[in-house]
């Protein structure tokens, strides 16, 4: 009697006390009671094992290739900047401009420094639309007061005392100062060139000869083996250049010092701001050496 009572109560549900039932037909009815509205025919998205829900767009956003991913995913990842601007010929020209601009003296000291810096750092920018690129990022002060202390004990401890007299034994001459001479005793002479070096030199060079030379010849030489202390080397001899004034063993030692500062500025990723900090503390350092007179 309970068998064939629950048969017939299944049977006046038509399909549904049938032993095999249409599935397709039940799930239709449901849908009509629930009131979802109906959904044309459509194709199922290639590349996915789950079935298009109603009210959800027809696009899976979980699938990579969807444009729903790739909108979500621009926020998170920036878009690069201008790609002409990495090519070798476009690095070698932007060297080449740079370098000019800061050789030539179109704007008086200690201003003509910075300012070359300040567009080196806007082409670097350009190119990669990051600051931290070019040395420009939050740095903990361990490795900022460690950097530092490393480049002063290097070129005031072992540098001056040991490696310049033997560059001007090698050379026959020594470095030519002659043009600070007006510092000997002089205070204010020498406040006023101090102040001009921090501007010009400390803060202007490392934005030129760190921030934004070695940037681009770490892209052109520092991929391959040994390319960092090659990067380097090219970096302090353009440094070297650069001070001409001072002779031929000037040219030596400050290239070294580049070549110094180059290779410490990418082993420390890029700390621009102990670069900064340590050559200004170096060239404050001589200055006060030439106004007591020890050269």
């Amino acid at each position: 009697m309970k068998s064939a009572a629950a048969s017939s109560v299944f049977t006046a549900h038509g399909d549904i006390g049938r032993p095999h039932f249409n599935v397709r037909i039940t799930v239709e009815r449901l849908r009509q009671r629930m009131s979802f509205p109906r959904r044309s025919q459509q194709p199922m998205p290639s590349g996915t094992g789950r079935l298009p829900l109603p009210w959800l767009p027809f696009e899976d956003p979980l699938d990579p290739s969807s444009s729903m991913f790739q909108q979500g995913s621009s926020s998170a990842h920036p878009r690069p900047g201008i790609p002409a601007l990495g090519h070798p010929l476009a690095r070698i020209a932007a060297i080449a401009v740079i370098l000019a601009l800061a050789h030539y003296r179109w704007v008086q000291f200690p201003w003509r420094m910075p300012l070359v810096g300040i567009l080196g750092i806007v082409l670097v920018w350009l190119e990669t639309r990051s600051l931290s690129a070019c040395g420009l990022k939050p740095q903990s002060s361990r490795a900022l007061l460690g950097w530092t202390l490393l480049l002063l004990a290097l070129v005031i401890g072992v540098i001056n005392p040991f490696v310049q007299p033997l560059i001007d034994a090698l050379t026959g001459t020594k470095a030519d100062y002659s043009g600070y001479g007006a510092l000997l005793g002089n205070v204010n002479a020498a406040a006023h060139l101090a102040g001009g070096a921090w501007l010009s030199a400390a803060l202007g060079e490392e934005l030129v000869f760190r921030a934004f030379l070695m940037h681009h010849l770490d892209h052109l030489l520092g991929r391959h083996r040994g390319g960092r202390v090659m990067a380097a080397v090219a970096g302090g001899a353009l440094f070297g250049a650069m001070h001409l004034t001072q002779g031929i063993s000037g040219v030596l030692l400050t290239g070294l010092v580049g070549v110094l500062f180059g290779y410490v500025y990418l082993r420390s990723r890029r700390n621009l701001w102990a670069m900064i900090l340590a050559h200004g503390l170096v060239d404050t350092w001589g200055i006060a050496t030439l106004y007591l007179g020890w050269y």
